[in-house]
C-alpha cells in the first residue's frame, strides 16, 4: 500500500505493469480462445511439410478466424439495435476490432519463433516445437495473470495457470496422437 495521509491506493491496482491492469488490457476470451486455436492448428499442420507449410497455415488461420471474429461481432452487435434505430456498421467495425484484438495477440508468439525457423535462427523441428510451447506457456500466464489480485493466495494462482495451460496441453496431446 502507497498513498499520502487518509488516501490509501494498493500499489498492484495502479502500476502500468501490474497484476489488475494486465488482467484489464489483455485477459479476455479471445486472447485464450485464439491460443487455443493457435495450438490446434500448429499441432496438426503436418512440419513434415515444412516449416513454411506451418507458418503459412498459422497465418492464414489467425487471420480468417480474426476477420470471421470481427464480422461475428458487428453482425452480432446489430441484436441490440431497436428496428427504428439506424444501423451503425462503422462503429460496430470499430467495436469489433477492440473486442477481437485477443485473437491476433494470440498468434504473434508462435509466429515469431515459426519465423525464426523459417529465416534458419533454429532447425524447423524446433521452431515448430517451440511455437507450440511458447503457446502453451503464454496459457499458463494467462490464467496466472487471470487468478491473480488482493487476497487470492498463490495455489490458486497456480491452480489458474495449470488449467489455463491444460487447454494448450490438449493440442500437444492431439499432436502426438494425430501425427
Amino acid at each position: 500500500m502507497r498513498g499520502r495521509g487518509w488516501m490509501r491506493v494498493d500499489a498492484d491496482a495502479t502500476g502500468r505493469w501490474s497484476t489488475a491492469s494486465l488482467r484489464r488490457r489483455f485477459i479476455s476470451p479471445e486472447l485464450i480462445s485464439g491460443s487455443v486455436l493457435v495450438c490446434v492448428v500448429i499441432a496438426v499442420a503436418d512440419e513434415g511439410g515444412g516449416i513454411l507449410d506451418v507458418f503459412a497455415i498459422t497465418l492464414l488461420s489467425v487471420l480468417v478466424f480474426w476477420a470471421t471474429e470481427v464480422f461475428a461481432y458487428t453482425v452480432a452487435a446489430q441484436r441490440k439495435r431497436p428496428d427504428a434505430e439506424t444501423v451503425r456498421v462503422a462503429a460496430s467495425v470499430r467495436g469489433a476490432l477492440v473486442e477481437s484484438e485477443g485473437l491476433l495477440l494470440a498468434g504473434v508468439l508462435p509466429l515469431v519463433f515459426l519465423l525464426l525457423g523459417l529465416f534458419g535462427v533454429h532447425e524447423g523441428e524446433v521452431a515448430y516445437w517451440t511455437a507450440l510451447w511458447v503457446e502453451v506457456g503464454l496459457l499458463a500466464v494467462v490464467g496466472w495473470i487471470a487468478f491473480g489480485g488482493t487476497g487470492v493466495t498463490w495455489y490458486w494462482r497456480v491452480c489458474g495457470a495449470l488449467a489455463t495451460a491444460a487447454l494448450g496441453l490438449l493440442a500437444v496431446l492431439l499432436k502426438i496422437l494425430v501425427h
